[in-house]
C-alpha cells in the first residue's frame, strides 16, 4: 500500500510545468478557476518538434524527428493517438512512424474525468491510462505496477491554445524522474 501511494504522490509531482509557473495569488487571495472545456476543444491532428529538458538527449531537438497527436470522438468518449516520426534517409520525401501508442478513453459521471477502455488490471506491468480536463489542458497519465511492485509513472499535459498545442510529459521510475520533454505543436489540416 505504501508503494502504491508513493506512485500516486509521484503522479501529483507531474502537474504540467505550465501549471507550476502560473502566477501565485497574492496572500488571502483565491486564484479564478478556469473553466473546463469540453473534450471536443482538444480533438484535432497536431504535429511539431519537441526538446528533451532533462534525461537522456536533454538539451536536444531529435534531428528529422516529429510528435504527432491525434484526439477524435470515439462514442461517448474519445480516442488519442501519439507517434513520433522520421524523415526516412533513404527517401527524404517519406515519413515514418518510430513509435505510436493509441488509446480509447470511456466518459464517467465527471464530464473531465476519462477512463480507459479495457484497461488492463494492475500488476501486470501494462500501463492503466486515465485522462483529466484541467481547464484547456488536457492531461493523460498511465501507471505501470509490475509483480516486483516497481512502478512507473507518464504523465502527458497538452494544453490547445488556438490552433497550438503545448506539450508537457514527464516520466518517473519509483519516483526518480527519468525523462522530461516540452513542445509546441500545431494544428494539422485533417
Amino acid at each position: 500500500m505504501k508503494l502504491l501511494a508513493a506512485a500516486f504522490t509521484a503522479a501529483l509531482l507531474t502537474m504540467p510545468l505550465a501549471a507550476m509557473a502560473q502566477e501565485t495569488p497574492p496572500a488571502g487571495a483565491e486564484a479564478p478557476a478556469k473553466a473546463n472545456q469540453p473534450i471536443a476543444y482538444f480533438f484535432g491532428i497536431f504535429e511539431g518538434t519537441t526538446k528533451v529538458i532533462q534525461g537522456a538527449g536533454a538539451g536536444t531537438e531529435a534531428a528529422g524527428r516529429l510528435s504527432r497527436v491525434v484526439t477524435e470522438a470515439d462514442g461517448s468518449g474519445f480516442q488519442i493517438t501519439w507517434s513520433t516520426l522520421y524523415i526516412d534517409d533513404e527517401n527524404p520525401s517519406l515519413l515514418k512512424i518510430k513509435d505510436s501508442t493509441e488509446i480509447y478513453f470511456g466518459a464517467t459521471d465527471n464530464p473531465a474525468l476519462f477512463k480507459q477502455v479495457k484497461a488492463p488490471e494492475l500488476w501486470t506491468g501494462k500501463p492503466h491510462y486515465w485522462a483529466r480536463i484541467d481547464g484547456d489542458t488536457l492531461n493523460v497519465t498511465a501507471i505501470v505496477l509490475d509483480a516486483d511492485g516497481t512502478y512507473d509513472i507518464t504523465h502527458y499535459a497538452r494544453t490547445v491554445q488556438g490552433d497550438a498545442q503545448r506539450v508537457e510529459f514527464t516520466r518517473f521510475k519509483d519516483g526518480q524522474l527519468q525523462r522530461q520533454v516540452t513542445g509546441t505543436l500545431e494544428r494539422k489540416a485533417e
